[in-house]
């Protein structure tokens, strides 16, 4: 499937407010009321009170309201851009990796005309075909087992599976009505149509992308999650969690005037080598908070006294070195 993340970027860049994250007591932008200072830090960016006022400016945005600036919106489609399919390579074998995290080969949004999937033994290659203007789908994706039962998808305009589901078919064209659940041999085995469905990020790291097909698997094969993530993927996701806590949490106790930066603990942690700013001693990675040895952020110039929430203003501590700190 075509790039998914670009369409919520445009929305986010297009709602944002103009001057900045309200920091608590400025106008809602929708009802007039104050936004609270503990807001959710996403609704203080968009400067609205509560989920329902988010939610009314979000439907505003989608039937293109006045009240969304026409100008904000155009800059965020330019700043976004469309997304190319990051498939680097031409028809392929797709293998089954059954010792990997993610059990199945994948590349892009999907396989391609000329592409070959193997799953645990059993071979599915995939046509592009062209349907008439009468048809509900100006292209289709055909699955095609080696017995020649298909499975036919709707096609994305770069040829690859969309989500539209047309159904199991048997090698005469018939389509059969219990579709995924549907049973059939290949060369003695019982087998079934799979839906594959994995979540990558694009080269840049910016934005997600799905892999989506169906492929023909056997039924005793084992069973991978209907949704699965690359590695790369998670990791990345836990890293924007963490950027996310860690200046929400710091936000609310800083001075109004004080500079908050997002950025990833761990960054911070690396650069000081897991060494306590503090005592000096190393700070043991496998320690989990809120152990006393665990891995905090300390700052030089405390949030109470002005200091900003920034890389340069922000060390390596233990927890009970740091909490030691406050109270002198």
């Amino acid at each position: 499937m075509a790039d998914q993340d670009a369409y919520f970027r445009v929305m986010n860049a297009a709602l944002k407010h103009p001057e900045g994250r309200a920091r608590g007591g400025e106008s809602c932008v929708v009802c007039g009321d104050p936004v609270p200072q503990t807001a959710y830090w996403g609704h203080r960016d968009r400067r609205v009170c509560s989920v329902h006022c988010n939610s009314l400016l979000v439907r505003r945005y989608g039937r293109g309201s006045a009240t969304v600036d026409a100008a904000r919106f155009a800059g965020a489609e330019v700043l976004v851009g469309p997304r190319p399919n990051p498939r680097t390579t031409g028809p392929r074998l797709f293998r089954t990796v059954p010792d990997e995290l993610v059990p199945i080969e994948w590349e892009g949004y999907g396989p391609l005309p000329g592409d070959v999937i193997e799953r645990y033994g059993i071979i599915t290659r995939f046509q592009l075909v062209d349907m008439p203007a009468t048809f509900f789908a100006k292209k289709i994706v055909i699955s095609v087992a080696e017995t020649r039962e298909h499975f036919i998808n709707g096609a994305n305009p770069d040829g690859s599976c969309s989500r539209l589901e047309i159904g199991a078919h048997s090698p005469t064209g018939e389509r059969h009505t219990d579709s995924l659940n549907h049973k059939f041999t290949i060369n003695g085995v019982l087998c079934e149509w799979r839906r594959e469905h994995i979540t990558d990020l694009q080269p840049d790291g910016v934005d997600y992308f799905t892999w989506e097909c169906t492929a023909a698997s056997p039924v005793l094969a084992p069973q991978y999650p209907p949704s699965m993530q690359s590695p790369r993927y998670r990791t990345e996701m836990q890293r924007r969690k963490r950027i996310s806590s860690n200046t929400s949490r710091h936000e609310r106790r800083a001075r109004s005037e004080a500079r908050i930066e997002q950025f990833d603990p761990l960054d911070i942690y690396l650069r000081d080598e897991w060494m306590c700013q503090i005592c000096g001693a190393e700070v043991d990675q496998s320690i989990l908070y809120p152990e006393g040895w665990s891995a905090t952020l300390d700052h030089v110039v405390a949030l109470s006294r002005g200091g900003n929430h920034t890389p340069e203003n922000t060390v390596l501590a233990h927890l009970r070195c740091n909490l030691a700190k406050s109270t002198n």
